[in-house]
């Protein structure tokens, strides 16, 4: 029959997603049915994570607020504007990679020493650290529990006044042993003695290098614990410690524009963050002051030189007006020539200042300098001003242009000594006044809870953590394995049509559960159960049989599958048992002579099967056996199990079996073996009119499935078509339309609601 005249049933079903689309349903469903794998990643990363919570050494955060003023000026500014001029409004940025400095961080390690790390190093394994923190003070030597005084249990304390080491020993790792009597020994990493004394005496010792011998010192200034206690000291370069502080500390202004920096440090002592902190503000206001001072030095100093100069040459012409006036006798001047000397001796002023200030510019920065640029500017146009007084002063007298000149170098140079002496006196005071534009607004204090771990955090990013990696990893392992999944998926596949898609059944699972425990066969589910939507299933394929035999001569159906464990027992015996209750008179062979099925449903008599017919030992009459319903008989696969099933199968007597069945009945079927183990399906398949594949949800995969169609097409067996079983529809979001709403007695089948008896 071609494969075009079958007419599949069409079950009420939405559309599923295709092949090349992933939907969320498929997602959720490689979820469920790896459910254990998932639960068990995401509890090993709940675990890791509440275990790095309590074990993690604890980090603590501590911070302090400076606050700039840029317009802040000396106490005693207001005297001048001389030191209000040392008032630098900088970008607060600036200030910012001030306290990241090398010259203010480096002041802060020495005053902290902080290049120094010291720690425990005899700690109990695993569990040592944390019971420390648990029960171990900042004051007292914790006891040690069960009598293992070898290892230290908490508050032991090392304090290092001085240490000197070699650059050839930094990052590596000294041990400071306490031994009795308030003692010390220090040892390298070999165990070798490098020094020994007592709390509060410092000691040198020789370290050979390749650069020669080095003298190191220590002074250990405090020191607690039990003799046997042992410290692991290693102290790294200025550089490298700054480099790592760098990385902890955090610098920045709280708010746009609010001229406040905050300063947080994150360290595993919080007593050392705070310490930290502290000598870093107190380094940079002591910068910031020394600095300020240090402006109000160099123009006092620069001053210091020129005020000399300045009185030598308003001493010289002061002589050169008297001697002046008395070889011409001259008192006063005309009022022109008074304007004239006032405007030139203003300018000249003018010019003088702009010079010291353009001098004083060019030691501090180049040439290409804006400073510098504009008092050069400023220059330029205070001498074009004075040639112009210049060419009036030449239309003067002879007499009045040279008293003139003399009157205004008198002029000149007594502003420019007064202005000048005057600047350095206020510079004077200015400098002993400066207090800087910075200052310490909160200092840093010891923080009393650890920033890190964060409990709540830790075992929540755990838990996203390993819900993440579960859920890759069901992901992949759903795409490995490939398995067919809901009805639309199989047909595209397979390229066949689909007879029936069989849903798991409760009842059946509670079947087999009851079978186990009493040790007695299966009920079948159709008589147990006739309502169960699995039974309405094969009610379905029962209505299509005939499509599927159509134009066949003979009546024998075939239920196979591509491996064990599909259900094609459990569909062949319910399947021949609603045959049987319709009316029809149905033979169901038991073709699986390797691991017989349909016993557990229908039981043996031990009269023979199959295997007994086949060698000719059993007449099939006799063979057959009867069931509860009478229209159904069922031919067991025997009492004796041949050395190869199926070369049996393929002598001329099964053949003849199915002939003579097929005559004597409505309805062969036969319940075989899987086809990819073994050949025995194939075998049969030739002489069957119908064979449907039974294929399972979430077990057959598309590979097995294609495979199996292929090896039954090679061997001139036509499938008919698919049994799709165990498939949950609500997995996947599918929405059936079945209406399962028998009432009582409305059916023959549906009596069967009562308590069942088994058939056989």
């Amino acid at each position: 029959m071609k494969r075009s005249q079958l007419q599949a049933p069409v079950p009420n079903y939405q559309a599923a997603p295709s092949d090349d689309e992933v939907s969320p349903l498929d997602l959720w469903y490689n979820i469920t049915s790896n459910k254990i794998v998932f639960a068990y990643i995401l509890a090993i990363f709940l675990v890791a994570a509440m275990l790095y919570a309590i074990f993690a050494s604890p980090t603590y955060k501590a911070n302090a607020l400076i606050q700039v003023d840029p317009q802040q000026t000396s106490a005693l500014g207001a005297l001048s504007d001389v030191a209000s001029a040392l008032n630098m409004n900088k970008s607060l940025d600036g200030e910012l990679d001030i306290l990241n400095s090398r010259a203010v961080m480096g002041k802060a390690v020495a005053e902290t020493h902080a290049d120094t790390t010291v720690s425990v190093d005899n700690r109990f394994p695993i569990f040592g650290d944390l019971y420390a923190r648990l029960v171990g003070t900042s004051t007292t030597v914790a006891p040690a529990p069960f009598g293992l005084g070898a290892f230290a249990w908490g508050g032991e304390r090392l304090v290092l006044g001085t240490l000197v080491l070699p650059p050839s020993l930094y990052g590596k790792k000294v041990y400071l042993t306490i031994t009795p009597d308030d003692k010390w020994r220090l040892d390298g990493k070999d165990k070798d003695l490098l020094a020994q004394g007592r709390v509060g005496d410092s000691q040198s010792f020789p370290v050979h290098t390749d650069d020669g011998t080095f003298e190191a010192k220590i002074l250990v200034s405090e020191m607690a614990g039990r003799p046997g206690t042992r410290f692991q000291v290693v102290q790294t370069s200025e550089q490298s410690t700054i480099e790592a502080l760098r990385k902890q500390l955090k610098v920045e202004e709280t708010t746009k524009d609010s001229s406040m920096i905050q300063m947080t440090l994150k360290a595993k002592d919080p007593v050392f963050a705070a310490r930290f902190l502290n000598s870093l503000g107190n380094a940079y206001v002591a910068l910031n002051i020394a600095h300020r001072s240090e402006q109000a030095r160099l123009s006092l100093r620069f001053l210091g030189a020129k005020l000399p100069a300045l009185r030598h040459d308003l001493e010289l012409s002061e002589d050169r007006l008297n001697r002046y006036r008395i070889e011409t006798k001259t008192i006063d001047i005309e009022d022109q020539t008074e304007s004239l000397l006032t405007r030139s001796a203003a300018l000249i002023k003018q010019g003088t200042l702009v010079d010291l200030n353009l001098e004083a510019a060019k030691a501090q920065y180049n040439e290409f300098h804006p400073s510098v640029k504009a008092l050069q500017a400023q220059k330029l146009a205070i001498d074009a001003m004075e040639s112009a007084v210049s060419v009036q002063i030449e239309k003067l007298p002879e007499t009045q242009q040279h008293y003139l000149r003399l009157a205004r170098d008198v002029t000149v140079n007594t502003q420019l000594y007064t202005a000048l002496l005057s600047n350095a006196q206020q510079l004077e005071i200015a400098e002993a006044g400066t207090t800087g534009n910075v200052s310490v607004i909160d200092m840093a204090v010891p923080p009393e809870k650890a920033d890190w771990p964060k409990v709540p955090i830790v075992v929540a990013g755990g838990l996203m953590s390993g819900a993440l990696v579960a859920f890759v990893v069901v992901q992949l392992l759903g795409s490995l394995r490939g398995s067919l999944r809901d009805p639309l998926q199989v047909e595209r596949v397979a390229n066949l049509p689909l007879y029936a898609v069989v849903p798991t059944s409760k009842g059946q699972q509670s079947l087999l559960r009851v079978a186990h425990r009493e040790g007695q066969g299966i009920t079948l589910l159709a008589q147990s159960d006739p309502g169960d939507p699995s039974i309405e299933a094969l009610r379905a394929l029962r209505a299509t049989l005939k499509f599927a035999l159509a134009g066949n001569a003979s009546n024998i159906v075939l239920f196979t599958g591509p491996s064990q464990g599909l259900g094609k027992t459990f569909t062949s015996a319910n399947f021949s048992y609603l045959l049987a209750l319709n009316g029809a008179r149905v033979l169901i062979i038991d073709a699986d002579m390797r691991r017989s099925g349909l016993g557990e449903y229908f039981p043996n008599e031990r009269r023979g099967g199959l295997a007994e017919v086949l060698f000719g030992t059993v007449p099939l009459a006799v063979a057959i056996q009867r069931t509860g319903l009478e229209n159904l008989h069922v031919l067991p696969a025997g009492n004796r199990v041949p050395p190869n099933p199926s070369e049996l199968l393929e002598r001329p007597a099964f053949a003849a079996l199915l002939r003579e069945a097929s005559a004597e009945y409505d309805y062969v079927v036969i319940d075989s073996p899987p086809v990819l183990p073994v050949s025995d399906a194939v075998i049969i398949a030739q002489q069957c009119s119908a064979v449907f594949l039974v294929v399972r949800s979430e077990v057959t995969t598309g590979r097995q499935l294609t495979e199996t169609i292929d090896r039954l097409t090679h061997a001139r067996a036509t499938v008919s078509g698919l049994v799709f079983n165990g498939f949950s529809a609500g997995r996947y979001g599918y929405g059936y339309g079945y209406d399962y709403g028998y009432g009582a007695g409305s059916s023959l089948e549906t009596s069967g609601k009562r308590k069942a008896t088994r058939v056989g």
